[in-house]
């Protein structure tokens, strides 16, 4: 399964790689914009994007 990059909320200039199958539960903050990402091994990442847009790009790396 591929992994898809998601840029941090906090600085835009870092980014984070992970693939559907690694992705535990996937929570949207309070104003929408921006999801924080828990991973099966424990990592905690919060990204840009909506909870939608999140989902949409790991399911189209996982086809």
């Amino acid at each position: 399964m591929k992994k898809s990059t998601f840029k941090m909320k906090d600085d835009p200039s870092q980014s984070v790689r992970f693939s559907l199958d690694e992705v535990e539960e996937i929570i949207p903050d309070a104003d929408m914009r921006n999801t924080l990402v828990i991973l099966k091994n424990g990592d905690k990442h919060f990204v840009q994007g909506t909870e939608d847009e999140i989902r949409g790009q790991l399911k189209s790396k996982s086809e």
